[in-house]
């Protein structure tokens, strides 16, 4: 990893927990131990570091879902493990961060919703057919409308007066929003796989 990705990786990191208008550029970079001038290196502007910062971030997660297409063994795996990435990103989030980006980092915020709109299209879309093909999923089952679902419910999640900070745990959110909503759409051979995956997941 380059000085560069490094720091915007870190920058991110800030950003997600504190909000970005919550905190100064001085703060900043006293949080990432740089100087201004090492900053200019890399961008001009705060609102061009946070461009920066998701354009990376994107970037980053797409080859994570790549990763995550290279090494498990079948549709439905594949399925739960982006499913529970989506999650954990969103559920890391500070509320102050996500309400920054849609009132003064609009660009930025228009990147996020066309990266959900390929994870939808290019991948989760896609594995919800497979696994349906397989028999691990019920064969009347849309995969539009459950795709729909869970990003509705990630919406749901950003908003505080919902889903005040740290009211509940990630582990409970991953078994309602992901888990029990997809055993209710398998198959015996499915819910077999949801609940080994489960376990595995749960006991990390």
């Amino acid at each position: 990893m380059s000085f560069r990705e490094t720091i915007l990786n870190e920058a991110l990191v800030i950003f997600e927990h504190k909000g970005i208008e919550n905190i100064s550029l001085e703060t900043l970079l006293d949080d990432l131990e740089i100087s201004r001038g090492t900053l200019l290196g890399i961008a001009g502007t705060k609102k061009e570091l946070v461009q920066h910062c998701i354009q990376h971030s994107i970037k980053e997660r797409q080859a994570a879902l790549n990763q995550v297409l290279a090494t498990t063994e079948h549709p439905l795996e594949a399925l739960l493990q982006m499913l529970q990435l989506t999650l954990e990103e969103v559920y890391s989030l500070n509320h102050d961060f996500v309400q920054d980006l849609r009132d003064h980092y609009p660009l930025s915020w228009v990147r996020l919703h066309l990266y959900m709109r390929t994870l939808s299209e290019e991948y989760l879309k896609p594995l919800l057919q497979q696994s349906i093909a397989l028999g691990y999923l019920q064969a009347d089952l849309l995969p539009e409308l459950v795709v729909r679902m869970f990003l509705s419910q990630m919406q749901g999640l950003t908003n505080p007066a919902l889903f005040p900070a740290n009211r509940f745990g990630y582990q409970e959110l991953f078994k309602v929003v992901v888990v029990y909503y997809l055993r209710g759409c398998a198959t015996p051979l499915g819910q077999e796989q949801i609940e080994e995956y489960t376990c595995r997941a749960l006991a990390q």
